[in-house]
């Protein structure tokens, strides 16, 4: 229960520093991300904020096309990543401001990579997953689409709603699409087999 405890801890953690270097790079955020950037600015409220707000609109929705009970405990995961982003973005990182191309795609690259192994590491505790990660499992389970075009529906649909909503859709927003998935692919076995020699 302790690594378990810890493994979540320490999962969310990297997990919201990479969401934030990433928005701090502003190339352009993941396709939720972008559109919590897009709603903070529409309607004056923090990034966190609107990352949980996001994510306890899509909690519902999953128990909906699930046909299951709401996961409230996924509730309790998206506020933590919220509290955290906001922290990372107004206090942790406020200074960081990147100058020039090369800087923004650093940061970019680094929160990529913060984020794909926070995930991993998270994961591995097996509570409930974020909203946004549960909502293309339940679009590939209601409606029989595979994973690969379960996740590229759920993403299109985020991409489509930051754009409305005028969010950070970028060149990042394509890096993180096409690289996230890879680095999760590596590391989630070595986190896995860490977390079972602790556990």
């Amino acid at each position: 229960m302790k690594a378990r405890f810890i493994f979540y801890c320490i999962g969310l953690l990297a997990l919201s520093l990479g969401v934030s270097l990433i928005i701090k790079g502003d190339l352009g955020a993941a396709p939720w991300d972008a559109l919590a950037v897009g709603e903070s600015t529409l309607f004056n409220l923090s990034i966190g904020t609107c990352i949980f707000i996001n994510g306890c609109i899509l909690i519902c929705i999953n128990a909906l096309l699930l046909k299951e009970a709401i996961q409230w405990l996924a509730a309790l995961s998206i506020f933590v990543i919220g509290m955290m982003v906001d922290y990372w973005i107004t206090i942790g990182l406020e200074t960081l401001q990147p100058v020039g191309f090369i800087q923004q795609l650093s940061l970019v690259l680094t929160g990529i990579l913060l984020l794909g192994i926070g995930i991993s590491i998270y994961l591995q505790a097996k509570l409930p997953s974020s909203p946004m990660d549960t909502f293309m499992v339940a679009i590939h389970r209601r409606f029989g689409l595979n994973l690969r075009n379960s996740r590229l529906l759920n993403e299109a649909i985020a991409i489509t709603l930051a754009m409305v909503f005028h969010g950070a859709v970028g060149v990042g927003t394509v890096i993180v699409a096409c690289t996230l998935g890879f680095i999760i692919h590596i590391f989630y076995p070595i986190m896995e087999r860490m977390y079972g020699k602790w556990s």
